[in-house]
């Protein structure tokens, strides 16, 4: 078989408790089953399980699921800790003048800011101090944030925004990536706070952030080539401030962006050295089993305050900290149960971790390589030493990509087509470069030895780097605009794990199977583009200070914008690439391909789509009318003079007010277009805009 769950308990076990984390945040106390009925449920259970008679086997099986379900309700309950009067969603923020607040992480320098996550204590409403709790995601000026630590308690002026829902379709859920990190507030403070004292959350995470600190300095020191610094800092010691955007993309278009960011595979490399150079050295034996465990745990442990104790760590630490204690607990140790034991100790920590997308990709990674990756390489056998070690990184590779692909794609809509070639010098050099950064760090004592050995290792990620700028560059590196749903990513595992049971079980039935699985995944497919094939669209983007409209027609799009968004990829990228994805349209207005005609006139800018005219009011357009004017849309952006909108014979269906123009302009249109009666929508206010029609 395949999987029997009678023979992974914890596996069984960690699934109905993340169930239960799950359910909740969703159905939040729909679902959360009372503390009286888990009692009962228990005692129920442990009286009908001393009678150990298989006619109760069935209910005590759905005691166990009530149990773990309702206990991990609670833990998120618990973790999430909204309820108390005290919390800043249960109070009104409009009476709040200024606050204090505690630093709960070290600060990260932003292209223009740094951003601080602060723990609210204390909030004034112009009379007095109340007790208040909630963090805040924040944002200071570049100068003075760049004099703020882990722990500083601030006077901050003004009061935090609940975090905005995404503002176009598509766009990236930040108010949801903040919710699972217990953070529901923002404000970007700037210079407005005074730093009135310092206090340590954390004595351990205190000096974490001064090993990583110090050993950033040794890097800076003795790498001196800044690319190759800033792949070292990401790959060694999990510092990705410093790559840059070229960067990125390179490996991330080759497969290898999994290096750049500390965890499984690092700290898996640390691990395995580990128990090499103890069976070396004589103490594989097994009455040595525990103090290899120890030893193992503590280096790992160590390794983890140097990286400063990030989250990716953490998990990686604590996942390998079960095995090593699986090998001295058990001579022979189910690894599925240990995985099981260690995600089930990470989400009672923080039951939200389920909702993270790296704790998801490790897990199914190593449940990848851990099941498929022996399957892969028993079918080939080669007496070739080199030819082994390819075959076997290969294998590696094939198994983790098909273990996280189908969730790569949902949640990053790419896929690298050179996984297979990247892989093979990256996860060596990965080793090196990991083995070397430490050694310098080790050396940094020795001067000398620290500069030979830091500028070996600055040269040696210079190579790898020009080698991976060169598969990036190959033609259709990275096949780019795919789009699953959730439908699609099940669909996905499903036809996954029958193909694998087709050829573990030699049995038809699971390849046919597999094949409804993949007219599943084919007809929610064209479901979904044929909603878009037949229909036409003008959307007016909700993007502060910003004039977007995007055209689309079928799978063919055209935008019309200001000249900084034009110029800008990176906020095309965040707030258009995912609403032109979801149609299938080409993502980068760069390709657009869609044509209309586009007048200029003294009114201003006259596009005429498939029926449809849209008026770009002019910033002059106090002009005398001779006859009546009608147009579909028109659109009032900062530049405009609404003076024509007063003139009775310019007759718009509708007006739409873009968020560029200013709060007095706009509630100033606002009135005179509700004394004319003329529908309008004004995007700050009203949000996003859009108008399908069908041929």
């Amino acid at each position: 078989m395949i999987f029997s769950f009678p023979s992974y308990p914890l596996v069984r076990l960690v699934l109905c408790f993340a169930l239960g984390i799950v359910g909740y945040h969703y159905l939040g106390d729909e679902v959360l089953l009372p503390v009286a009925f888990l009692v009962l449920a228990f005692l129920a259970f442990f009286s009908l399980a001393l009678k150990s008679s298989l006619k109760f086997s069935v209910f005590n099986a759905l005691l166990v699921f009530l149990i773990l379900f309702g206990l991990g309700n609670w833990r998120l309950k618990l973790y999430k800790n909204v309820e108390q009067a005290s919390h800043l969603l249960n109070n009104d923020l409009w009476q709040v003048r200024a606050y204090k607040a505690q630093i709960l992480e070290q600060p990260k320098r932003k292209a223009r800011t740094y951003n601080v996550v602060l723990r609210v204590y204390e909030t004034y409403d112009g009379v007095e101090w109340k007790r208040a709790a909630g963090q805040v995601n924040a944002y200071v000026d570049t100068l003075a944030g760049a004099e703020l630590n882990y722990g500083d308690l601030l006077f901050v002026e003004g009061k935090p925004q609940e975090t905005s829902a995404p503002a176009n379709p598509g766009e990236f859920n930040f108010k949801g990536y903040l919710v699972y990190q217990n953070i529901h507030f923002q404000q970007f403070i700037g210079k407005d706070f005074a730093v009135i004292g310092h206090q340590t959350p954390n004595y351990f995470m205190r000096q974490a952030l001064y090993f990583s600190s110090r050993c950033q300095q040794v890097f800076e020191r003795y790498i001196p080539n800044e690319r190759s610094r800033a792949i070292a800092l990401a790959l060694v010691l999990g510092v990705k401030d410093n790559l840059d955007d070229d960067t990125l993309r390179a490996y991330s278009a080759t497969g290898a962006m999994h290096v750049l960011a500390v965890s499984g595979l690092h700290v898996g490399i640390i691990y395995m050295l580990l128990l090499w150079l103890i069976k070396r050295v004589g103490l594989g034996k097994r009455q040595f089993r525990w103090y290899v465990a120890i030893f193992s745990i503590l280096i790992l442990w160590c390794y983890a305050l140097l990286t400063g104790l990030s989250p990716s760590v953490l998990r990686a630490v604590t996942m390998f900290s079960f095995f090593a204690l699986s090998r001295a607990m058990f001579r022979r140790s189910n690894i599925y149960n240990t995985l099981a034991a260690s995600a089930l100790a990470l989400l009672l920590y923080n039951p939200y971790l389920i909702m993270s997308v790296g704790f998801q990709l490790s897990y199914l990674a190593v449940l990848g390589i851990v099941y498929l990756q022996p399957k892969l390489y028993a079918l080939w056998e080669t007496k070739y030493w080199l030819l082994d070690k390819i075959w076997a990184i290969t294998c590696v590779s094939i198994a983790a990509q098909i273990a996280t692909g189908p969730l790569s794609v949902l949640y990053f809509h790419q896929f690298p087509n050179y996984f297979l070639v990247s892989n093979l010098f990256i996860i060596p050099a990965a080793f090196v470069i990991l083995m070397s950064g430490l050694a310098l760090l080790v050396l940094s004592f020795a001067p000398l030895l620290a500069e030979a050995l830091g500028w070996l290792l600055s040269s040696f990620i210079w190579l790898v780097n020009v080698v991976v700028d060169w598969v990036s560059a190959w033609p259709g590196s990275l096949a780019e605009g795919l789009f699953t749903d959730i439908l699609d990513t099940w669909a996905l595992y499903a036809l996954i794990i029958t193909i694998a049971l087709f050829f573990i079980r030699k049995k038809l039935y699971y390849l046919k199977v597999g094949v409804g699985f993949a007219l599943l995944f084919c007809i929610n497919q064209v479901n979904h583009k044929a909603a878009y094939w037949d229909s036409s669209e003008i959307a007016v983007m909700n993007i502060s200070n910003t004039m977007a409209v995007d055209f689309r027609q079928g799978t063919q799009g055209k935008l019309i914008a200001d000249s900084a968004f034009m110029a800008d990829a990176e906020r095309q990228r965040f707030h258009l690439y995912a609403k032109r994805l979801l149609a299938g349209v080409s993502q980068a207005p760069a390709t657009d391909a869609l044509d209309f005609p586009i007048a200029e006139t003294v009114l201003g800018k006259l596009v005429t789509f498939n029926g449809k005219s849209v008026l770009f009011l002019a910033p002059d357009n106090e002009v005398r009318l001779n006859e009546e004017i009608k147009v579909d849309f028109c659109i009032v952006s900062g530049d405009s003079s609404f003076e024509l909108l007063s003139n009775p014979s310019f007759q718009p269906a509708q007006v739409i007010v873009a968020p560029t123009l200013s709060y007095y302009k706009t509630n100033q249109l606002k009135g005179l277009l509700d004394k004319q009666s003329t529908p309008y929508h004004i995007v700050r206010s009203d949000g996003y805009f859009e108008e399908v029609w069908f041929k």
